[in-house]
Parts: structure tokens; C-alpha cells; sequence
């Protein structure tokens, strides 16, 4: 099976950390913000520049967490997506891309609680990061 590399930053800011909604054809999902390492990027590269096109923030990595994966549905690849927690300035807004190619209908700060409730669907293995590591 092919797979991809995907580097992914868990943002935290008061007790809750920020989830962005993606649209993927009809359906609608909960990520972290990152992407896809690029060929001859090294992968910090990926996360702070993935997470600044997501949403416009500049992030501080602090620590890995732990890696999740999915099977993306619109190519069948391995996503495996190792986490950082990230730190970002308190007063900084965050701002969705207004790109064609980006899938982000919307962000939202969120507790443990919040997100391991049936209100927002991930891929398992991230609920399971993230009831581990907060």
C-alpha cells in the first residue's frame, strides 16, 4: 500500500486546541492543521509552513506526541500523520485560506471532551492521540 507523510501540529491555547473542519466531497471531517511533506522539505518545515497556509499562524513546536493515520478516501493512500504540540502567540487570530485547493470549511478551538464526542468525526486513531495526550 502507498503512503504519504503528513506532518500535523495539536495548537494549544487555554485548555482546548484547534481543529479545522474539512470538506472531502460530501463529507465533512475534523483534522489538525498540516499537511504533506514535500519532496526535499525537511519535515519541520512542513509543519510550520503547513500550518501558516491553514491558518496563518506562526507556531512554536514544543514536543512530539505521537503519530495517527487514516486511508484518504479520495486517492487510497496511507496518511501517516506525526503530531507536534505547538505553541502559538495568545492574541493571534486565526484566518482560513480562501484558495480554491484547500478543503477547510471551518476552525474551531476545542477541549478533549468536545472532541472525542460524537458531534465531530476524525479518524480513530487521532481520537486516540488526543485522549492519550491531553
Amino acid at each position: 500500500m502507498a503512503a504519504i507523510a503528513a506532518m500535523k501540529a495539536l495548537i494549544v491555547r487555554e485548555g482546548k486546541f484547534l481543529a479545522l473542519e474539512l470538506e472531502i466531497g460530501r463529507r465533512k471531517l475534523w483534522d489538525l492543521p498540516g499537511g504533506k511533506v514535500e519532496d526535499g522539505e525537511q519535515p519541520m518545515q512542513t509543519l510550520l509552513r503547513e500550518v501558516k497556509e491553514e491558518t496563518a499562524l506562526d507556531v512554536e513546536p514544543e514536543q512530539p506526541l505521537g503519530v495517527y493515520h487514516f486511508i484518504r478516501k479520495t486517492d487510497g493512500l496511507l496518511a501517516v500523520c506525526t503530531v507536534f504540540k505547538c505553541r502559538a502567540e495568545a492574541e493571534a487570530k486565526v484566518v482560513l485560506p480562501h484558495k480554491s485547493n484547500e478543503s477547510i470549511a471551518s476552525s474551531k478551538w476545542l477541549s478533549k471532551e468536545e472532541f472525542l464526542g460524537s458531534d465531530y468525526g476524525a479518524p480513530i486513531s487521532l481520537k486516540q492521540l488526543i485522549k492519550s495526550n491531553l
